[in-house]
């Protein structure tokens, strides 16, 4: 079996059990409340017929298996007494879903901008383009496109053979690996630079004219109807800026050489996975009011048994 020592650890050194604590609060808190407003979102027959809803309930689900295919690991990788290591198959593996999840995240995102777009500029074709039979091929695509997109960028670097066993990282991505190979990886540089467009600034792109384009209707409208169009278009916009900023930088930072010795490169590459993920079900939780109103009207109802 061949092995990959993930060497981004040593930045960290004695500090290793602060992190640990803070990981396993941090995932804690990922965990339950991504559950928590999956479970209001399903549970509630006034959330889930909605498109905008079952969207945002895709994209928690994809939080919920981004982080939980990263955080277990680095948990009991910080309690190891050594350099942690991983089998080349399992580093493959962990980098397919995470570029998947970020992938088809930005996918979500950009339904989410259409659905958005569908609803304040052309209310009167909201129920005609944007069916419940539409909203299935549309999640459906939104996890196959990028799954296809990935596969075959996961499939040209497990090609590459390997050179060298030690990764400056916390967890496994794809070009990283590509770097640790000795072959000539030029093609699947191309195609990872394409995926990357295809993937992540093809959709950003849709995102920005989705949003120009609401923003031109509200500039004509009242002051209650942009304040409406704000509850519903604001939390999307967050999200949409928090994935696009942290991605960005892991896409540039992963092709620059920095020092070993900084710690700084593996706190970065630790937030760009944390923030986003803990993120989402805060702003979705609390900036949604129809979600919101049922987290509280659970917790009344909770507090009353």
């Amino acid at each position: 079996m061949t092995l990959i020592t993930l060497l981004g650890f040593r930045g960290i050194g004695r500090y290793n059990s602060v992190c640990f604590f803070i990981l396993l609060l941090v995932y804690s808190f990922i965990l339950l409340s991504d559950l928590v407003v999956l479970y209001v979102i399903c549970s509630q027959s006034s959330l889930h017929h909605q498109p905008m809803f079952i969207f945002i309930a895709a994209l928690l689900l994809n939080s919920l298996v981004g982080s939980s295919t990263i955080l277990p690991k680095l948990l009991v990788d910080l309690l190891s007494a050594s350099d942690p290591t991983i089998s080349l198959s399992m580093c493959i593996l962990q980098a397919f879903v995470i570029y998947f999840i970020g992938a088809s995240g930005f996918t979500l995102l950009s339904l989410m901008a259409y659905d958005r777009y569908v609803s304040i500029c052309r209310p009167l074709q909201y129920h005609t383009l944007i069916t419940m039979a539409r909203v299935r091929v549309m999640l459906v695509g939104a996890w196959l496109a990028p799954g296809c997109l990935i596969g075959g960028a996961t499939l040209l670097t497990s090609r590459v053979p390997l050179c060298r066993l030690g990764m400056e990282r916390l967890y496994c991505n794809i070009y990283s690996l590509a770097k640790q190979g000795c072959g000539d990886i030029l093609l699947s540089n191309v195609y990872g630079m394409l995926g990357v467009f295809l993937t992540v600034y093809l959709p950003s792109l849709f995102v920005f004219y989705s949003y120009a384009c609401i923003l031109a209707v509200c500039m004509k409208s009242s002051r209650v109807f942009i304040g409406k169009a704000l509850q519903t278009c604001l939390p999307h916009l967050l999200v949409f800026i928090n994935y696009f900023i942290t991605t960005s930088y892991e896409i540039i930072g992963s092709r620059t050489e920095a020092d070993p010795r900084s710690m700084a490169p593996t706190l970065v590459s630790l937030l760009v996975i944390i923030i986003p993920t803990m993120c989402n079900p805060i702003i979705y939780g609390l900036k949604m009011k129809d979600i919101s109103r049922q987290i509280k009207r659970l917790h009344r109802l909770q507090n009353t048994h």
